[in-house]
């Protein structure tokens, strides 16, 4: 792969960051490749940054998986991929460390490298059946009761197919790469990433019988708020936060964009399993 200009979306501008990543600029200007730093944040993209995003070759993140979601939103739709540098947390989609930084360039200009394409979803909400509100994600859509901790009900649909309604303190729907993230957490199942599936994860149900869920990802989620006078929130990836209402619905769907992730080819899915989970070999 021919780099000419690369994106490098960090956690956090600062002082301590920039020296992190300087070997990397070092890199870039040795030989000759643009760059451009962008930090993850929720208040939208600068608009001097979107002719950069669209021309970039390959966008690379620093920090932890939030961060690589953060990217996933703004690169994935112009088909960009991006590398996922692991600064010290979980990280399970932000596969190489940081050592690994110039390795990983030097790879791509060889072309030794595997482009992992990752399921997303579409989000919508509706009010009254008009749409609110659309996000894309990687990982997940959670829906939980907001200030004070009480239950909340939802309806939960699958096509036409009426699967229950949940009494918890919220519901989960991931795509396999978001099954090791809050779904985990909320007793789900580990999906292996490049499947076409959905998980929907009730959280901390009233009843022990309502359990997590795998279905496939032709079919169209519907999530239907049945409870009055609470606050109820949804998130999209942990990062961006929508309030709802009474009947709203939450049509969830598998997204035509894929987030293309760049590997190495070092570990796979289940080494970093078993890193991370802490599995004994």
């Amino acid at each position: 792969m021919e780099l000419k200009e690369i994106a490098i979306v960090v956690k956090e501008d600062n002082e301590s960051m920039m020296r992190r990543i300087n070997p990397l600029i070092d890199h870039c200007k040795s030989k000759g490749i643009q760059y451009f730093i962008l930090p993850s944040q929720e208040d939208g993209i600068p608009r001097d940054f979107k002719r950069n995003i669209e021309n970039s070759d390959v966008c690379i993140t620093f920090g932890g998986d939030g961060t690589l979601l953060f990217a996933s939103r703004v690169f994935s739709p112009h088909k960009i991929p991006i590398i996922g540098i692991n600064l010290g947390g979980l990280g399970f989609i932000t596969e190489l460390k940081e050592s690994e930084m110039i390795e990983s360039l030097e790879a791509l200009e060889k072309g030794n490298f595997i482009i992992e394409e990752r399921m997303m979803i579409d989000v919508s909400i509706l009010r009254d059946k008009f749409r609110q509100y659309k996000s894309i994600g990687l990982n997940d859509i959670v829906i939980t009761s907001g200030g004070i901790s009480r239950l909340i009900n939802i309806e939960v649909s699958s096509g036409k197919n009426f699967i229950g309604n949940y009494r918890a303190d919220g519901v989960i729907v991931s795509t396999p790469t978001g099954s090791t993230a809050y779904s985990l957490s909320a007793g789900g199942p580990i999906v292996e990433p490049t499947m076409r599936a959905f998980v929907i994860s009730p959280i901390c149900p009233h009843t022990l019988g309502t359990r997590p869920l795998v279905i496939p990802a032709a079919d169209v989620i519907k999530l239907r708020i049945l409870s009055k006078d609470r606050e109820v929130t949804a998130t999209v990836d942990g990062q961006v936060a929508i309030e709802l209402e009474w009947n709203d619905e939450v049509i969830v769907k598998k997204s035509k964009k894929v987030t293309k992730l760049v590997s190495l080819g070092k570990r796979s899915f289940y080494d970093i399993v078993r890193e991370k989970l802490a599995w004994k070999a």
